[in-house]
């Protein structure tokens, strides 16, 4: 075989593995799912929270990892103790009934914030005594 064929017959090879690899690790489900539960998520926070009642809710995005777990939700809430960001992780969603857990993230891990949302963040975790570092079930709720 010729230097083109082997280029040719190498680019597909990869082409095939990356492609199916994706699909093998059940990625474009995953990432369906979580596009599925971040329309839902400000919901879990209809009315109240860990930090009072919620007067605000604002999804910042999602991130699908390309291995393992289906990924997380961020959103930015507006509370009576001052705004946070939260990042809801979800289990056991190739089951029927999945677990939703969510926890305070500083303002280095929160996506698309701007500097003043940022400043008022850290100013709302100042207030209250430090991050909330211990994960909450919102999903199904206890």
């Amino acid at each position: 075989m010729n230097r083109l064929g082997w280029t040719v017959t190498t680019a597909a090879a990869v082409v095939l593995v990356c492609g199916g690899g994706a699909f093998a690790v059940g990625f474009p489900q995953r990432s369906s799912f979580l596009a599925d539960q971040e329309r839902q998520a400000c919901s879990l926070f209809a009315k109240t929270s860990p930090f009072g009642e919620v007067s605000s809710c604002i999804d910042l995005g999602r991130r699908t990892p390309p291995i393992s777990g289906p990924g997380h939700v961020f959103l930015l809430l507006e509370t009576v103790q001052g705004p946070t960001v939260v990042r809801i992780d979800y289990s056991g969603t190739d089951k029927d009934q999945f677990t939703a857990t969510a926890v305070e993230v500083p303002t280095y891990e929160s996506p698309g914030i701007s500097h003043e949302t940022s400043e008022r963040l850290k100013t709302g975790i100042d207030s209250r005594g430090g991050l909330k570092t211990t994960p909450w079930k919102v999903h199904p709720a206890s």
